[in-house]
């Protein structure tokens, strides 16, 4: 900042991120004079702010229909936002670390679970194999199966989410990224846990499904 001394009258909450850990909004002269280098006629970023009770979304589709689209690109803040969290999601390479991992959790989740539950079905199999030459349908032992599978999900999920809301906590005061369990977040894990042990176990339940009663004794 060559040494300038600036005095703030404002704030906005934006959150830090992994380039800066937080961002500071000027007027072009004062940029100027703190960047001397840089040319005023080629500026990277014109913030503009409405009037109350103008809606956004219409005065950025109004400046698209004037600006030129080859060199300008007009954004509210809400879609900068979500682009920026798209990028550091699925270009950066620690966004990509962190969706192989989830992947790879996910893979390994259904695995356990499915050993877990088809264990179970072997050591009941008996038991059966009894109602199934009784006349009970598919659908009985798969809700057996899947009402076990739910639980586990339930039994992995509180924990997990405990375990998860302090290392959001802990990484947030740590390097000031705006990170946070919201419920939207939390409810698309519960969602995404109770499938991937349905999905396992109606693996669990396939030896059964092709199994003779008679051959079960």
């Amino acid at each position: 900042m060559t040494g300038r001394q600036l005095d703030l009258i404002g704030g906005f909450r934006i959150g830090g991120g992994f380039e800066a850990d937080g961002y500071l909004i000027v007027s072009d002269q004062t940029f100027m004079r703190l960047f001397p280098a840089r040319s005023p006629g080629a500026p990277n970023h014109i913030l503009l702010r409405k009037t109350d009770g103008t809606l956004a979304n219409p005065v950025a589709a109004d400046l698209r229909q004037v600006l030129p689209a080859e060199d300008t690109r007009v954004e509210t803040l809400a879609s900068a936002i979500a682009k920026d969290q798209s990028y550091q999601t699925t270009k950066r390479p620690v966004g990509v670390v962190f969706g192989f991992g989830v992947i790879i959790g996910m893979l390994v989740g259904i695995i356990i679970v499915y050993q877990v539950l088809s264990t179970d079905v072997a050591d009941h199999l008996k038991e059966y194999a009894t109602f199934k030459a009784m006349g009970y349908p598919r659908r009985f032992f798969l809700g057996i199966v899947f009402e076990e599978a739910v639980l586990l999900a339930l039994l992995g999920f509180v924990p997990g989410l405990l375990i998860a809301t302090g290392f959001y906590a802990v990484v947030s005061k740590a390097t000031g990224l705006p990170l946070e369990m919201n419920m939207m977040r939390a409810s698309a894990v519960l969602i995404g846990t109770i499938a991937a042990c349905a999905l396992s176990g109606a693996l669990a339940t396939r030896r059964l499904n092709a199994a003779d009663p008679a051959d079960l004794f």
